[in-house]
């Protein structure tokens, strides 16, 4: 959204027939010739020509914000920004223009602010034109764009979703913004919304089939998330394990075991992926760290029976323990015990030693 189109006008002098009614002749030639002399490609005669101009009109007059108007204009033919914002905010600061010129040159500004990356005045300026009318939909883009600078996402959610709503076949950076505005102010179930329409416009693309997946698992709707994966892969994307598993990392990083657990078991049940013993255990890690301690519990429960390891069973003894349900403690110890090594079998002692005296204090 950095991108911005300049669409900055020359002021033509059909335009100033209502503002030069009462202008000096002096000022009305000179306007002329610097368009002469701009029109044949001699800049700095149009510039000398106005400044001469400039020199003799009075301060605050029609004829010096007409002159620093055009000086302004000139400047954006040179590519001098910052003479360019000086000559148009003189102009308007006069209080001299008419009503319609001072909105083009307010809306022009603007522009001439962001390009020189100042977003607040460049607010200032089109927050003060929409109190007086309706922004036309190009100064709704540019309002966006200096939100953004600003990081006000709140102010630029509305405008971004005028700018689709006016004109639906707009770029998809429109609606990439869309999704990157809703994202960043935690509305997930929106950024899905409009991911979905660039799932749409741009069905073969892995990318915005993985954007969507990861939104969706983000706002809770894992099985939305697994369901997005698996049209994708039936649609001939070659989408990996390594895909599911950045999925699944990223409920994780964003500290929610929970819906990382939730996430695996939905790809498994899709056949994306392979429920195999590390698959269990990850999965039996998760809904630990979730201390969802019921369905941790079987699904340790689940890989313990299947390995037979003295480490699993004590990781199952463990979440009995912080139950305090002694009669399970002992059990899994008794099946840690089997397999263990000389410092799993001192852990298992001085569990079964702290169980036994809480089963006897309860006796």
């Amino acid at each position: 959204m950095r991108r911005l189109l300049l669409l900055l006008c020359l002021l033509p002098l059909v335009s100033l027939q209502a503002q030069t009614q009462s202008v000096d002749s002096v000022v009305y030639r000179a306007l002329n010739n610097a368009q002469q002399a701009q029109d044949a490609g001699d800049l700095a005669q149009a510039q000398l020509t106005l400044r001469e101009a400039l020199a003799s009109a009075r301060e605050d007059s029609l004829e010096a914000a007409l002159l620093h108007q055009r000086l302004g204009y000139l400047a954006i033919a040179r590519d001098d920004y910052p003479a360019a914002i000086a000559g148009l905010r003189a102009a308007l600061d006069s209080g001299q223009l008419a009503n319609e010129a001072a909105r083009q040159d307010q809306l022009n500004l603007a522009q001439l602010y962001l390009l020189r990356e100042q977003a607040q005045p460049a607010i200032e300026l089109l927050l003060a034109a929409r109190r007086e009318a309706p922004l036309p939909l190009s100064s709704k883009r540019l309002l966006v764009q200096a939100y953004m600078q600003t990081s006000d996402y709140r102010a630029a959610l509305p405008l971004a979703e005028a700018v689709v709503a006016a004109d639906a076949s707009v770029e998809d950076t429109w609606y990439q913004l869309l999704v990157g505005l809703n994202h960043r102010l935690q509305r997930y179930p929106a950024a899905v919304d409009w991911q979905q329409v660039l799932v749409r416009r741009n069905p073969g693309s892995i990318g915005a089939w993985r954007q969507l997946a990861g939104l969706q698992s983000m706002a809770g709707q894992q099985q939305a998330a697994a369901a997005s994966l698996r049209l994708a892969r039936e649609a001939g994307l070659n989408l990996t394990e390594q895909d599911m598993d950045n999925l699944i990392a990223l409920q994780v990083q964003a500290d929610a075991p929970w819906q990382a657990a939730r996430l695996t078991e939905e790809l498994m049940a899709a056949d994306l992926l392979a429920p195999g013993p590390s698959r269990q255990q990850q999965l039996a890690q998760l809904w630990q760290q979730a201390r969802d301690h019921e369905r941790a519990m079987a699904a340790w429960t689940q890989v313990a029976e299947a390995s037979g390891r003295a480490d699993h069973w004590l990781q199952l003894a463990g979440l009995h323990l912080q139950q305090a349900d002694w009669p399970a403690l002992m059990a899994a110890l008794e099946r840690a015990d089997a397999n263990a090594n000389s410092r799993q079998r001192q852990q298992i002692a001085a569990w079964r030693s702290y169980a036994r005296q809480h089963i006897e204090a309860a006796e």
